[in-house]
């Protein structure tokens, strides 16, 4: 029986380097992104705290309103994705003021915005879209950026349906108010559900039958800590932009039960 061949992932430098950029720059924009996503990753695991996930579930507008999602199961309400951003975005600005002076996002000034307005030609005001999280550097001539787009995913369903729609992936590859223009972003899976259930490997087989095909699909590596994580490269010739890098990344959160 022949074994199903895994590519070996490559460093986010590596594929910054592929996709035109100098030696330099790709290593200050993979820094920037692993930093970044290590700042919301912590974010995500104080959310996630006992105490912490307590109180957020008393907040008004964090939870949905009570739904069975299977018939004779008891009504649950779940976390409501602008809730979620909302937090770890107060998390995450927390986060980055506690740095200390001579870590690498302070040097950047890296900022972290959440419900960020997108610059586009054609849309302002109350007609512009939003992304997610953008965070952003703030020395040197064109520093480094990085827009996500987060979407919930209640069940499998919901990759094809919102992940990977119009309203989701599709965000980058639009020439309507695209989310960046820059070579990297990110795609952010809100996983919930009461089984820590991951839905990384249906990902990872929705993005292989992805329409219009991506230019490369594979394992990456950021330069601090975690394992590797799933990046697909999308040809964006047809909006006249160079491709884009998406890193996909997913946290897990659980529903909250409606006691009868």
């Amino acid at each position: 029986m022949k074994g199903i061949r895994v590519p070996e992932p490559v460093s986010l430098h590596d594929l910054l380097v592929g996709q035109g950029f100098s030696l330099v720059k790709a290593e200050l924009w993979a820094r920037f992104v692993g930093e970044v996503v290590a700042i919301l990753d912590q974010a995500a695991t104080e959310l996630r705290d006992t105490e912490a996930w307590a109180a957020f579930r008393q907040k008004r507008g964090a939870l949905s309103k009570p739904k069975a999602r299977r018939r004779g199961a008891m009504p649950e309400r779940v976390p409501i994705e602008d809730a979620l951003t909302a937090e770890l975005g107060h998390i995450a600005r927390r986060l980055r003021a506690a740095l200390p002076s001579g870590h690498f996002l302070r040097l950047q000034e890296a900022a972290f915005e959440t419900e960020h307005l997108v610059e586009c030609e054609t849309r302002t005001g109350r007609y512009s879209r939003k992304v997610d999280f953008f965070i952003y550097a703030q020395i040197g001539e064109a520093p480094p950026e990085l827009a996500i787009e987060a979407k919930p995913l209640l069940a499998a369903t919901d990759i094809s349906s919102r992940y990977l729609a119009e309203e989701g992936i599709g965000c980058f590859l639009t020439a309507d108010s695209v989310y960046t223009h820059q070579a990297v972003a990110c795609m952010l899976g809100y996983s919930i559900n009461g089984e820590a259930r991951s839905h990384a490997g249906d990902i990872q087989a929705a993005i292989a039958g992805f329409v219009p095909a991506p230019l490369a699909s594979h394992p990456i590596t950021l330069p601090i800590g975690g394992g590797p994580v799933l990046c697909s490269t999308h040809d964006r010739s047809d909006v006249q932009l160079d491709p884009v890098a998406i890193l996909h990344f997913e946290m897990l959160f659980e529903p909250v039960a409606e006691l009868p």
